[in-house]
C-alpha cells in the first residue's frame, strides 16, 4: 500500500468513524449492565474498540502515532486532584468511602479520549463537508422523535422507555408537553438543539454544500429548542447567536452578507418561538416567568437553598474540597456543575476542571486568528472554517451553560461536546500550518529581492538586454 492509499484509507476511516461517534451521542440510548453500575453511552464502548482498530492499523504501519497534546496533562492533574481529594475527605473530614466515588477517577479520562480521536482525525475540506451534511440525519430524527413526543403520538410511548430518565421528566411531558426525546431530559435536549442549530446556520452562512438544507435543519432544531420548555436554552441560544455575529464579523473582511443573514434570522427565530411556544398553554406560560427570571421558583429553590448548602461546603474545604463523598452527599445534582466541582475538589480541582474547556478554546482560537484576513479560508475552506468556529462556538457556550446546568459530567452531551471540540481544534490548526507556509513563501521572495542579483531573478530580461 503506497502513500496516497494509506491517506485515502485513514480519511475514510475517520469520516465513518467520526459520524459513527456522533450520531451515536445523539440517538443511541444508554446501556445499563447492571443495577450496580452506572449506565454507559454507546460512544463510551466504542473507545475500546476504536484503540484496537488503531493499534492495529499502527502496527501495520498505516497510521501514524497519536500526538501528546495539553488535555492528557489536563487529565492526569485533574485525576490526581480526585485523588487527593478522596484521601482529604476519608483521612481528615472523616467521610465514608464507598465504591462508588471511585467512579470519578475513569471519567475523567474520557473527555480526553473524545477529543483526542476528534484531534487526531485526518480530514480535508470534503471530509469537514461530508460531516456536517451526514449529521443533518440524527439532528433530524431527534427533532421528528421531540415533535412526536409533543403531539403525543402512541409509538413514543414505546421509545420512552429507552429513553426516559423517569420520576418527573415523564409527568413534565404529560403535565406540559415538555419534549426530551434521545437525550431523556428536556432541559439536556435544549442544550444539545442550541449546538444543532449553531452549527448548521454556521454550515448555511459560510456556504457549505446544500444551503438549503441546513437552514431547514437549523430551523428544525429551533422548534424542538421551544418545545422542550427550557428557559436557560432559550437564552443560551440568544448568546449563540451573540457569537455567532462576532465571529462572523471577526474574519477582518467586508462580511455585510453574512451578518444580514443572520439578522434575517432572529425575526425568523422570534415567529417560530411564537408559534410553537403558543400552541401549548403550558409551555407559553413557562416562557412568560422569563419576564420576571430572578422570580423563577425553580431558581429561587437553587438559589435560596440548593447553592447556598453546597457554598457552605465548599466554604468547609476550600482548597481541595470533600471528595465525591457520594455517602455523604446523597441529594444528587443540584445544577450548577461549577458549585457540584467546587464542593467535591475545591479551588484546585476548579482550576483543572476549567482546562476541559480552555485548552481547546486556546487552540481554536490560535487557528481562528491565522484565518483572520485570509480570503482563502472563508472563499476554498469555507466547511474548515465552519467546524472551527463551531468549536469556539461550543466552547464559550459550554462554560455558561455550567452556571445553572451540566456538560462535563453529563454522559448524554460529554462525547457529543468533546469529540467537536477535537475536530474543530483539528481544523483550526490547518489554518496555522496555512498561515506558516505563507510567511515562509514570504519571507523566501524577500530573501530572494534582496540577497540574488537581477540577472538571476529575471534571466530572460538580462538576455533580451543583451540582444
Amino acid at each position: 500500500m503506497n502513500t496516497i492509499d494509506r491517506i485515502h484509507l485513514t480519511r475514510f476511516l475517520s469520516e465513518l468513524t467520526a459520524i459513527a461517534m456522533i450520531s451515536a451521542s445523539a440517538i443511541a440510548p444508554a446501556v445499563i449492565f447492571s443495577a450496580s453500575l452506572p449506565y454507559f453511552k454507546v460512544e463510551q464502548l466504542l473507545i475500546p474498540v476504536i484503540a484496537c482498530v488503531y493499534l492495529s492499523l499502527l502496527l501495520s504501519g498505516i497510521t501514524r502515532t497519536i500526538r501528546l497534546n495539553a488535555l492528557f496533562a489536563i487529565g492526569f492533574l485533574y485525576c490526581l486532584c480526585n485523588v487527593i481529594s478522596i484521601w482529604y475527605g476519608a483521612t481528615i473530614l472523616g467521610h465514608p468511602v464507598v465504591g462508588r466515588d471511585f467512579y470519578e477517577l475513569p471519567k475523567v479520562w474520557l473527555p480526553v479520549a473524545f477529543f483526542t480521536f476528534g484531534y487526531e482525525c485526518r480530514f480535508s475540506e470534503l471530509s469537514y463537508r461530508r460531516l456536517i451534511s451526514a449529521l443533518r440525519i440524527p439532528a433530524i430524527l431527534v427533532c421528528f422523535y421531540a415533535w412526536s413526543q409533543f403531539a403525543n403520538l402512541p409509538f413514543t410511548y414505546k421509545l420512552n422507555a429507552l429513553y426516559s430518565s423517569g420520576g418527573h421528566i415523564d409527568l413534565a411531558l404529560q403535565y406540559a408537553r415538555r419534549v426530551y426525546a434521545t437525550m431523556g431530559n428536556p432541559n439536556v435536549l435544549g442544550q444539545l438543539m442550541v449546538f444543532c442549530t449553531l452549527l448548521f446556520l454556521l454550515a448555511f452562512l459560510n456556504r457549505v454544500g446544500s444551503r438549503l438544507l441546513h437552514l431547514f435543519v437549523a430551523f428544525a432544531c429551533v422548534i424542538t429548542l421551544v418545545m422542550t420548555g427550557s428557559r436557560f436554552g432559550l437564552i443560551s441560544a440568544v448568546l449563540g447567536l451573540l457569537i455567532l455575529a462576532f465571529l462572523v464579523s471577526f474574519t477582518g473582511r467586508r462580511e455585510l452578507v453574512k451578518l444580514s443573514l443572520l439578522l434575517l434570522f432572529v425575526p425568523v427565530f422570534i415567529a417560530t418561538y411564537q408559534m410553537v411556544a403558543t400552541s401549548n398553554r403550558r409551555t407559553i406560560e413557562r416562557y412568560e416567568t422569563l419576564r420576571n427570571p430572578l422570580e423563577i421558583d425553580s431558581l429561587r429553590q437553587r438559589v435560596d437553598q440548593l447553592w447556598k448548602d453546597e457554598w457552605r461546603d465548599f466554604s468547609e474545604s476550600p482548597v481541595v474540597g470533600h471528595g465525591p463523598a457520594k455517602s455523604v452527599f446523597t441529594l444528587g445534582y443540584t445544577d450548577s456543575e461549577y458549585l457540584e466541582v467546587l464542593r467535591s475538589l475545591g479551588t484546585v480541582g476548579l482550576i483543572f476542571y476549567l482546562g476541559y474547556y480552555l485548552v481547546p478554546l486556546y487552540l481554536i482560537g490560535r487557528g481562528l486568528r491565522a484565518s483572520h484576513n485570509s480570503v482563502y479560508a472563508s472563499a476554498r475552506e469555507p466547511a474548515t472554517l465552519a467546524c472551527s468556529q463551531f468549536g469556539f462556538l461550543m466552547a464559550v457556550l459550554a462554560l455558561f451553560m455550567n452556571i445553572p446546568m451540566s456538560t462535563f459530567y453529563n454522559p448524554f452531551l460529554q462525547g457529543f461536546i468533546w469529540i467537536w471540540l477535537g475536530i474543530s481544534a483539528n481544523a483550526a490548526s490547518g489554518f496555522e500550518q496555512l498561515a506558516l507556509d505563507s510567511r515562509v513563501s514570504q519571507g523566501a521572495s524577500i530573501f530572494n529581492r534582496t540577497h540574488w542579483p537581477k540577472e538571476a531573478q529575471f534571466p530572460h530580461a538580462s538576455s533580451n538586454s543583451v540582444q
